[in-house]
């Protein structure tokens, strides 16, 4: 992604509208002199502009429902398949995608620390719950960089530079490495539709991605954490994914922006102050009305986004 293709991304996610000529020189001006893609959306969700939008915006249990939706699974004759790659139980959170386990489903999950997909495997397990513990990836072979904070384990080394500025952050240390062999994605599934896709693997997104061409053409909706600042050494961040999912025909739909962080001053100060990830959602366009009404489902349930999920019914009834 260009900088002039995320301004104009910000100025419609974050403020609803196009850009103005002054604001978007300026900001434009910023990108290209510094190159700091997460402090200018951070000024963007700061903004008096922005926090006014969101207290005007209704909120989404008052919105209306456009469809029964197991009226609209009806037709798939099979479970919804969610994949997880990066399956381990985070307790207290539930799964993103616990919604969609009221509906018959079924989910394969990839971790390697057999030790937390133990965990999960006796708090959940089930015959539709199919838990692997690889490593998935490029298909090389890496070193896994195993953290006290072991939900921060990633195939790339911590950015102590970075990460000694923030709360939570500058306690983060390597306490084990493992050399791992990798499993790409499109060998680890079998074939067949991939109804909903999490990634959540410290930084390795990207790689798993590029290595996940017969995955990407059969998934109808990515819901795949992203950086905007570096937590770890030379990982890519959010426009390296966004460029990525997009050539593969994927509408950039959403950022759930949760990984706020304080600067570490002496006054102790903890307001959240940059925005370091998010969880960003992705829908692939399509023609398909099975894929569109799984993905209406989806849009309803999961994320609570009404016109969207009727706009995709309406697609899947004209298909």
């Amino acid at each position: 992604m260009n900088p002039k293709q995320f301004l104009e991304t910000i100025y419609r996610l974050c403020l609803g509208r196009e850009p103005d000529p002054a604001g978007y020189q300026h900001w434009l001006k910023v990108l290209e002199s510094t190159g700091d893609y997460a402090s200018v959306l951070n000024s963007f969700l700061e903004s008096t502009e922005y926090a006014a939008r969101q207290r005007a915006a209704p909120p989404v249990e008052s919105q209306r429902k456009p469809r029964n939706p197991a009226g609209l699974l009806r037709d798939l004759r099979r479970p919804l398949r969610i994949v997880d790659v990066g399956a381990q139980m985070l307790v207290p959170q539930s799964h993103v995608y616990e919604s969609l386990l009221e509906f018959p489903a079924e989910i394969i999950g990839f971790d390697p620390l057999e030790e937390r997909l133990r965990e999960r495997a006796e708090a959940e397990g089930g015959p539709a719950l199919k838990l692997y513990p690889y490593a998935i990836g490029d298909g090389g072979a890496h070193t896994l960089y195993v953290n006290n904070d072991d939900g921060t384990s990633s195939l790339f080394p911590l950015n102590s530079r970075l990460n000694s500025k923030f709360n939570h952050l500058h306690e983060l240390k390597t306490v084990e490495t493992r050399e791992i062999v990798t499993r790409r994605l499109d060998d680890a599934l079998p074939g067949g539709p991939i109804d909903f896709l999490k990634l959540d693997v410290q930084g390795a997104e990207l790689m798993i991605l590029q290595s996940a061409p017969r995955s990407l053409a059969n998934t109808a909706v990515v819901h795949c954490e992203a950086e905007f600042s570096p937590i770890y050494q030379d990982q890519p961040l959010f426009p390296a994914i966004y460029d990525l999912l997009t050539w593969h025909g994927f509408d950039f739909i959403d950022l759930l922006a949760s990984g706020r962080y304080h600067y570490l001053t002496k006054s102790g100060e903890t307001s959240h102050d940059r925005l370091i990830w998010g969880d960003t959602i992705f829908f692939r366009e399509t023609q398909d009305r099975q894929t569109l009404l799984v993905q209406s489902v989806i849009a309803d349930v999961v994320y609570g986004k009404a016109s969207l999920a009727e706009y995709l019914y309406e697609k899947a009834e004209a298909a």
